[in-house]
Formats: structure tokens, sequence, C-alpha cells
């Protein structure tokens, strides 16, 4: 399945500064790898007290578009 247009041009310019791949075709396993990832940038992205910073908040947003789309498998 293609995914590239649930991400608005942000979101994917953020994706794709990250070597991370979304114009290729998903499965549930690719998917499920791609959440991963996005999850561990948003994670990296918090700061010393584990709080939310703006880049952790658009990755938050861009693993709720993932999310979004595995439940809709």
């Amino acid at each position: 399945m293609k995914i590239l247009d649930k991400f608005s041009k942000e979101q994917k310019a953020l994706l794709d500064n990250n070597n991370i791949d979304i114009e290729k075709d998903f499965d549930e396993e690719s998917l499920e790898e791609l959440e991963e990832k996005v999850y561990n940038k948003m994670m990296d992205n918090l700061d010393k007290n584990q709080d939310f910073t703006p880049k952790a908040s658009e990755w938050e947003k861009i693993l709720d578009v993932v999310v979004a789309i595995e439940n809709n498998l």
C-alpha cells in the first residue's frame, strides 16, 4: 500500500531529511518497522526531563498518522 499522500509536505520533508522512506509499498510488517523508527525519533527529541520538545511533537504527529494507517488495514 502507498502511504505518501497521508503526510503533509512538512512531514514528508522531515521524514526524508532523516532518511525514512515513505515512497515504497508498505505491508503490515513494514508499517510496524516505520512506526518503530518514528517512535524512536520522537523519543530521541525529548528534553532532559523527558518532556516533549517542538521537534518531538512533530514526530508524534507523524506517529499518529502511521498508527491511523495501521488501524485501518
